[in-house]
């Protein structure tokens, strides 16, 4: 298996326990995956030395369930109002409940069936709000290879009558902002898809799908996360692992619709306590 797209679905309601209600989870005598993937090597895509990412980054792809997360969402006027209004539909659907303002996030990664999900290194993440275990978002995330032998992150959210699949390239950023003084790397994930120099290929694979059934659409939807160690100087100002004690790891992600910002989130990591 190395389909780009899970075959999951969800119902009318999605929520925290969706992979044990489906009965997706994998046998408890299986080895449960730790982290999106299980080698940073796994989301090479050829455009960089992924050896060179800083070892604290590296942990949020290897051991995710291990860091804690504080998220600030900046809400872009009017998108802001729009989604009070949205929240209130999602939060019944228990899927993207993204945070109007801050929220603490708890991980949780889980093995699940890879015969059910389609793709051969599928595994299932769930993250909560801390102070309510209320569900934020439920995803499987896998790996996928194209034809050029390049990777990407696939990660799948499950909706009603089908899925939200994000594939998405991870690059480093370009620029002073993008290493350090011994040449450690930052890095983004990004959904943008673009001609690699000396290819005469059609853009790459990076994009957002919606997928129901057989079907996939791409979506006008954007995303792009960029990802510092806390210790990195160039990281941007705004992100001051200060105000979360014990941040290992500081990012931020944009989110677009049609090329229109709508929302900002900035993220803190932290070991669990």
């Amino acid at each position: 298996m190395n389909a780009r797209f899970s075959r999951l679905r969800g119902g009318l309601r999605v929520g925290a326990d969706f992979f044990l209600r489906r009965a997706i989870l994998a046998p408890s005598n299986v080895d449960c995956p730790r982290g999106l993937v299980d080698r940073i090597e796994d989301l090479d895509a050829r455009t960089f030395d992924v050896s060179r990412i800083h070892p604290d980054i590296v942990v949020f792809f290897e051991d995710t369930g291990a860091l804690d997360l504080l998220i600030r969402s900046h809400w872009v006027f009017p998108f802001s109002i729009a989604w009070r209004v949205v929240r209130v539909v999602l939060r019944w659907v228990g899927q993207f409940v993204l945070p109007i303002r801050e929220g603490r996030i708890a991980t949780r990664v889980f093995g699940i069936d890879r015969e059910q999900d389609g793709r051969a290194d599928a595994r299932g993440v769930v993250r909560t709000y801390e102070e309510t275990s209320e569900v934020m978002q439920v995803a499987a995330y896998a790996t996928h290879q194209d034809a050029q032998g390049r990777r990407y992150m696939s990660a799948t959210f499950p909706m009603p009558g089908g899925n939200i699949t994000g594939i998405l390239r991870l690059d480093r950023i370009e620029g002073t902002q993008g290493e350090d003084q011994e040449g450690r790397l930052a890095i983004a994930l990004t959904s943008v898809s673009k001609r690699h120099p000396n290819e005469q290929a059609e853009r790459d694979a990076a994009g957002v799908w919606f997928v129901i059934g057989r079907w996939s659409i791409r979506a006008p939807l954007h995303e792009q996360i960029e990802m510092w160690a806390s210790a990195m100087p160039s990281r941007p100002a705004s992100l001051d692992p200060k105000i979360f004690e014990g941040t290992t790891i500081v990012a931020k992600h944009e989110q677009r619709l049609f090329g229109v910002r709508f929302v900002t989130h900035h993220y803190w990591f932290r070991p669990r306590r």
